[in-house]
């Protein structure tokens, strides 16, 4: 009874197919083709799954607020000199520029040096100009005067240059004729002296017989005394002719002399000449030096006026902090206040202010996004930067404020309790209107300045999604 009803789950026409012999060598259909297709599919999903969980990566990103400023530093602005404080020209927040005045100070005592060195600049000017007349006269008197000496001698020079020679050759000339006619008259007389002297003795004889009277025989005496007289005086004339050469030869070195004489006074006036130049020149170079020092005492004083009258800005920047007042006694090295100084070459960077607890993970050359509030991050993305810099020690207001330069601005990107400062490096696209390459488009058609506030994503590690995964398996699991 109780076996007849399970007998009769089955028909009998299957019992006996299936027991039939013929059927046992065919495959038993255990599912659909169809659904091998869902379990591939559903096994691709898997194997991709645990491929990503694997191979994939997940970015851990920080975020905070930060600002686009210049870097800068904080700078004392410190008196140079002492005095008195006469204004002050610049209050907490305000904009400078290298070179700008800040305040400025009394200097009487230089200003007094300085007028004194003028008027005495005025003076010397005046003494010159009248000295330079005076001697521009004066000068153009001896000059003249010289000229005129120069003159005289020179044609002195050249009439006994000219008639030197010719006075010398015509003496010498007139002498030597002369001395000829004289030594043909000496030969003349010797030649016939001894005839004349022959003549006496034969008439003396005549004489002597009593052939001729007296008279012949003292006639014939007288003639030859008369040629031994004139003898005498031709050889007397022949020794002051060389008496007369001697004196022509001495008158032509008298003559040379006189050349030479006036040529050395040529010379004395040539040096003369030079000499009052020189001595014109030296008189006119020790005026104007002493003029060019009054200058230069006078610039060194206006240029010393004017470094410790006026306190200037060394560095372009924002005023931080002023403590001078008017009327301030201020010293050497006296601090008037503080700058947060800046360079015009300096590029861009953003500044991100961090809770320690964050900051601490950030390592220079993490990159992140750099979102200037002025842009919609959903059109524009953010900025491509890489973190270059981070504070070691936590930074306090008066830290920030001189780093973004206006104090207004640390409410919206500074909360409360202690913070790092993150500077990063905007990566620049000369191709885009902003100059910086973005993570989607090319950015804005806008330029990006100092002072915007921004929004920041450090990239400060990425996992894989396993590492997500396997610390809630151990929890689940407790391996």
């Amino acid at each position: 009874m109780l076996t007849q009803p399970k007998n009769n789950i089955f028909r009998k026409e299957a019992l006996d197919k299936v027991a039939s012999p013929e059927q046992l060598d065919l495959l038993i259909k255990v599912t659909n083709p169809k659904r091998w297709f869902s379990l591939f599919a559903l096994g691709s999903l898997v194997a991709a799954a645990g491929a990503w969980s694997w191979f994939g990566r997940i970015p851990i990103l920080v975020s905070g607020k930060g600002v686009l400023v210049y870097p800068s530093k904080v700078v004392t602005v410190q008196a140079a000199n002492p005095g008195r404080i006469l204004r002050v020209n610049v209050e907490p927040g305000d904009k400078v520029k290298k070179g700008q005045i800040i305040a400025t100070i009394d200097q009487s005592e230089l200003r007094n040096q300085l007028q004194l060195s003028r008027d005495k600049l005025v003076q010397l000017r005046s003494q010159d100009q009248t000295a330079q007349l005076a001697q521009t006269q004066r000068f153009s008197l001896e000059q003249s005067a010289i000229a005129q000496q120069r003159q005289t001698l020179q044609q002195s020079l050249q009439t006994v240059q000219s008639l030197t020679p010719e006075l010398r050759d015509k003496s010498i000339n007139v002498l030597n004729k002369e001395r000829e006619n004289l030594k043909l008259r000496l030969q003349t007389i010797r030649e016939l002296q001894p005839t004349l002297k022959k003549r006496w003795e034969a008439r003396e004889n005549l004489f002597k017989q009593g052939a001729v009277p007296k008279d012949t025989a003292l006639s014939a005496q007288q003639e030859y005394l008369n040629s031994q007289t004139q003898l005498n005086e031709v050889l007397s004339q022949l020794n002051q002719l060389e008496v007369k050469e001697v004196d022509a030869r001495r008158s032509y070195q008298q003559s040379l002399n006189q050349v030479n004489e006036l040529e050395a006074q040529l010379k004395a006036l040539n040096s003369r000449q030079a000499s009052q130049k020189e001595q014109d020149l030296v008189t006119v170079t020790s005026r104007a030096k002493e003029i060019t020092e009054t200058e230069r005492a006078i610039a060194q004083l206006e240029l010393q006026l004017r470094q410790s009258s006026e306190i200037v800005s060394q560095h372009t920047g924002t005023i931080l902090e002023i403590n001078a007042k008017p009327g301030q006694q201020l010293e050497p090295g006296t601090a008037l206040g503080t700058i947060s100084a800046q360079k015009s070459t300096d590029k861009l960077v953003n500044v991100t202010f961090l809770p320690v607890s964050e900051g601490k993970n950030i390592k220079p050359g993490m990159t992140l996004q750099v979102t200037p509030s002025t842009v919609k991050r959903e059109e524009f993305g953010g900025i491509k930067a890489v973190v270059k810099e981070i504070t070691s020690f936590p930074i306090t207001q008066q830290n920030a404020a001189s780093i973004v330069g206006n104090p207004d601005i640390l409410p919206s990107v500074l909360t409360q309790g202690p913070h790092v400062a993150v500077f990063t490096e905007l990566q620049q696209d000369t191709s885009t209107d902003s100059g910086y390459k973005w993570t989607s488009s090319k950015g804005p058609e806008q330029k990006i300045t100092s002072g915007t506030t921004t929004t920041v994503r450090i990239t400060t590690e990425e996992k894989r999604p396993i590492e997500f995964v396997l610390p809630i398996f151990k929890e689940w699991t407790g391996v």
